[in-house]
């Protein structure tokens, strides 16, 4: 069974396409709890802008603010822990917000995995090096099993999400890790709306 997700509505999926609003969930996502000032320094903007739309994004229910951190002028921030899914409307608008909000997500994991390559491999903590894996399975599936094989995985994603508390660092062998679940059918050039 797939975890809880968030059904992302259109007035939702229009605030989350603002490019910088995506940099900014995705380094919260990423990276953990951080302060407008510190995501300022990360994307290349000011601190005024950053928290301009930090607020759209709590506005939107994609963050929120860390309880007991910070003080009255310095906000610590995260995102909310719940995943995200779009909802390919039937409507024109609805199409390509949620295409846009696709497109920001897999940018967003292409980069997480060309960081990853790019590190130098000779110098990376061997355990986290060896533990790493970037694979690939094709195989020929009904729609059905297709949603049995997800459900799977998602279930035993969610086994280990559930071991640790993501933005609880004290354990000092956890590390925050990316894993990419992608599975989706290859159309070998049939026409759209085969």
């Amino acid at each position: 069974m797939a975890p809880e997700a968030r059904l992302l509505d259109l007035p939702s999926m229009k605030a989350l396409n603002h490019p910088l609003r995506t940099q900014l969930f995705n380094e919260l996502a990423a990276h953990g709890p951080a302060t407008a000032t510190t995501l300022a320094d990360r994307v290349g903007e000011s601190t005024g802008s950053t928290s301009y739309h930090l607020r759209q994004l709590e506005k939107h229910g994609f963050i929120e603010e860390v309880e007991g951190r910070g003080n009255g002028r310095e906000r610590w921030w995260r995102r909310v822990p719940v995943a995200v899914q779009t909802n390919y409307s039937d409507t024109p608008a609805g199409v390509a917000a949620a295409r846009l909000v696709a497109t920001g997500s897999n940018d967003f994991a292409e980069q997480i995995v060309r960081e990853f390559i790019a590190r130098d491999q000779e110098t990376m903590d061997a355990r986290w090096r060896d533990a790493s894996d970037l694979s690939v399975a094709i195989m020929r599936l009904r729609p059905e099993e297709l949603v049995e094989l997800m459900d799977g995985l998602h279930a035993v994603v969610e086994t280990f999400r559930q071991r640790h508390v993501l933005d609880d660092d004290s354990d000092a062998d956890t590390k925050r890790v990316f894993v990419r679940l992608a599975a989706v059918p290859i159309f070998d050039h049939e026409p759209q709306g085969s």
